[in-house]
């Protein structure tokens, strides 16, 4: 793909001559000096931070396809796949929650079988006995 000028870099992406300079300048976005001092810039690289201006995205050109964006695109198989793998994760964490409950009200009735605890005092054990406790 072609490396574009500063003023192309600027007609074709949504940002200003200035603000492209301060970001090579700082590092956010890379680019090839020559030996006048003027920069060349890669598409793919200003893609990656700035939007493509509308109009100049929806037009076809040999620089930036018509069709081209700078979010990435997942893979529709996987995105599928992995739905499906969530609704299944979803789907046993609802069995598990029910099977929770279902051994709590179990837990419950059996607490209620027990007899009543016994409140009558516990005899003094050998060394409380022993020391006079």
């Amino acid at each position: 793909m072609a490396k574009l000028s500063m003023r192309d870099a600027a007609k074709h992406f949504d940002v200003s001559r200035p603000t492209l300079q301060k970001a090579l300048k700082s590092g956010k976005i890379s680019g090839v000096q020559d030996g006048k001092g003027h920069w060349t810039l890669d598409p793919a690289e200003l893609a990656r931070v700035y939007q493509p201006r509308k109009a100049q995205a929806e037009k076809v050109d040999n620089t930036i396809p018509a069709n081209f964006t700078s979010e990435n695109t997942p893979l529709q198989g996987e995105v599928e796949a992995l739905r499906a793998r969530l609704a299944e994760a979803e789907q046993r964490a609802a069995v598990a929650e029910a099977l929770a409950d279902e051994r709590s009200r179990h837990i419950q009735d059996l607490r209620r079988m027990l007899p009543a605890p016994d409140n009558t005092p516990r005899p003094k054990g050998f060394f409380k006995r022993l020391l006079g406790q």
